[in-house]
């Protein structure tokens, strides 16, 4: 086949190339971003591919996240819509919006088909690929995995840290990427409160700087800049969002996660709130990309969380598309 999704999580497409899972046989793996999910088994591409394909961001994200990894000579960093021909086929990576220096991949083979892989991604800022053959994530794959518009997300985000900073500090968490999405929003947005990041979270922010996102000033938590800032109660603490159940602080707790889909803000309690800021695309986005791209085939991604098989039915029923799960289940 042109593409299929191996048990271990390798997207294979074309003849060469493996995305986000180490595979033995392909010369060349692509990381399409930085998160754990995606850079599976990458210790044994860094031994064993003849190249490893990324942009610079991802690079610069892997180095501060997972710092074990030594991303040496064979690493290659592509702009995005910059091609490189690898014998008898072209790769390029196109814009992906998600965490910083996401990408898609797309493979153009002998003989003139187009094979996209979207990696993660949401609209409509992500640019949508004509495609023959289309490999996209299923994350919401599930038919009422429905939300607002980012921009309405968004700026319920901003309301509430507003009204909550009137009350005291604020802690927000996320996973990387998002965190930084919320710096840069409430930033523009007016919200001029200082802004602290606990070690990891404030490296990644760092990168993010680099590569254009427009942060403000951050401060690294453990500093005595930071901690000054503390004591007087008036402030952003950003952190991961595997911290939250551990952080005990009296303050505004609010978590950002795409898994909420009962209000754009839920209260979870007196000081604790989750809102639906994804940047994963919904159900009706996953589909406007496949109806826009006009694939004959969609292999929608089995391996990672989400929900393949039934997006592959929906795509089906609704687009009469060929659409099948990959891996297939083993039920």
């Amino acid at each position: 086949m042109k593409a299929e999704i191996t048990k271990s999580g390798a997207i294979k497409i074309g003849k060469y190339f493996s995305c986000d899972a180490h595979e033995p046989e392909r010369e060349v793996r692509v990381v399409t971003h930085g998160h754990l999910d995606h850079i599976i088994n990458l210790n044994l591409s860094l031994k064993e591919s003849k190249a490893i394909i990324m942009t610079e961001a991802t690079r610069d994200l892997l180095q501060v996240i997972y710092s074990k990894y030594r991303l040496d000579g064979k690493v290659l960093t592509l702009n995005y819509r910059e091609t490189l021909k690898w014998k008898d086929e072209k790769i390029t990576l196109q814009y992906a919006d998600h965490i910083i220096g996401a990408a898609q991949v797309l493979v153009e083979d002998e003989e003139g088909n187009r094979i996209t892989y979207t990696g993660d991604f949401r609209l409509p800022k992500t640019p949508i690929l004509d495609s023959d053959i289309l490999v996209i994530e299923a994350t919401y794959g599930k038919p009422n995995f429905k939300r607002p518009p980012t921009d309405i997300i968004r700026d319920a985000l901003v309301r509430l840290v507003r009204r909550c900073l009137s009350r005291g500090a604020v802690y927000i968490f996320g996973f990387h990427g998002k965190l930084q999405e919320a710096m840069e929003l409430l930033r523009e947005s007016g919200v001029t409160q200082p802004f602290i990041a606990t070690p990891k979270v404030y490296q990644v922010t760092e990168v993010c700087r680099k590569h254009g996102m427009r942060v403000g000033e951050v401060l690294l938590k453990g500093s005595r800049e930071a901690e000054e800032v503390i004591r007087t109660g008036e402030y952003i603490m950003f952190q991961h969002a595997s911290t939250i159940k551990r952080t005990k602080v009296d303050a505004y707790k609010i978590h950002l996660t795409g898994w909420e889909f009962r209000k754009i803000v839920w209260r979870e309690s007196e000081k604790e709130y989750r809102v639906a800021l994804s940047d994963h695309a919904d159900f009706t986005q996953l589909l406007l990309y496949v109806a826009t791209s006009k694939p004959k085939l969609v292999i929608t991604d089995n391996y990672r969380v989400g929900y393949a098989e039934v997006l592959a039915r929906e795509i089906k029923k609704r687009l009469g598309i060929k659409a099948i799960p990959m891996p297939q289940s083993s039920k």
